[in-house]
């Protein structure tokens, strides 16, 4: 006798509410790119597999991923990914929901609002798990719902036992709250004039303190932090507004055309206008080209998406 793959879930999800899997992905993204702020509807389960110096920011926290972690980010939460400045920065991610009734939170806490964001793991069967679901994200798409979703249920168990039932003995590495206000004064003000003079002021410490510890944990100086946040603002006007370069460059904080388009071409090693010509395609502008490895799966593109196979 068959069993189909609505049959198979239907009669698994009676027993548990099984994640409904809704997209599923192993990115690699250039160095200094960023994604958000943003809020997203469903759950997202994340792996960073590499200690690099990659920013995760949720709700006015904010984490340096200096060790393969998984991250949690629930619906509705204000995030933001920042990575490593210097080298590129893949990560596998897993987006999924649960029925309104499920009563996810009570059965499994690592979900719960407040939860841990940032779980520093990189042991062989969780890890291993998240990579099998890439694995039937890619070559048993019709399974997705079954064999994906109770393999996610039990990651998300693995992770959930790790967490709570054997506390971590070092947190995870929390930038300090000031940086995290300089950093957010930045984002909020790039259209204006902004010195490390004034930052350090603002959050009380020392020009000498903050810089220094500005470069400890996000790898580069206050100064570099604010021309790349402003060029990474450019880009996104460039790709997603109808502006001029002259009023793209006013709107990122440049009185000068000219600087503004040495500054862009030293960093992003082109001009503005061959930018918004070559990176039309919005979801794969910023994505770093990698070689084909020993993984199960191809590398660097999104494996699963409900919404392009499914009604």
């Amino acid at each position: 006798m068959n069993i189909t793959e609505s049959q198979s879930s239907r009669a698994a999800s009676h027993l548990v509410h099984l994640p409904r899997i809704h997209i599923v992905g192993d990115i690699v993204k250039k160095p200094g790119t960023s994604l958000g702020p943003r809020r997203i509807h469903d759950y997202e389960l994340l792996y960073f597999p590499d200690g690099t110096r990659s920013v995760y920011r949720v709700e006015g926290e904010a984490y340096v991923l200096q060790e393969p972690s998984f991250i949690v980010t629930r619906p509705g939460e204000y995030h933001a990914y920042e990575y490593d400045p210097q080298q590129p920065a893949r990560h596998l991610f897993i987006h999924f929901g649960f029925p309104e009734d499920a009563g996810t939170e009570t059965a499994l806490p690592l979900l719960a609002p407040g939860g841990p964001s940032v779980i520093p793991l990189d042991e062989e069967l969780p890890v291993g798990m998240m990579k099998q679901i890439m694995h039937i994200a890619h070559a048993h798409t019709d399974r997705m719902q079954s064999r994906g979703s109770s393999l996610l249920w039990s990651l998300l168990t693995e992770i959930s036992g790790h967490l709570f039932d054997e506390p971590l003995t070092t947190p995870a590495n929390r930038i300090p709250p000031q940086i995290v206000k300089a950093l957010d004064y930045i984002d909020k003000h790039l259209g204006e004039a902004i010195s490390v003079e004034m930052l350090a002021r603002r959050i009380g410490w020392s020009h000498e303190h903050f810089s220094r510890s500005f470069v400890q944990y996000m790898g580069r100086t206050p100064r570099d932090a604010i021309i790349q946040r402003r060029i990474e603002r450019a880009c996104q006007l460039l790709l997603y507004e109808e502006h001029s370069i002259k009023e793209v460059a006013f709107a990122v904080g440049f009185s000068d055309e000219n600087y503004f388009s040495r500054v862009f071409k030293a960093v992003k090693g082109l001009t503005a206008s061959q930018y918004r010509k070559k990176y039309y395609n919005p979801m794969y502008r910023d994505l770093v080209p990698v070689k084909e490895s020993e993984s199960l799966y191809p590398v660097n593109r999104i494996l699963y998406n409900i919404g392009a196979g499914e009604g």
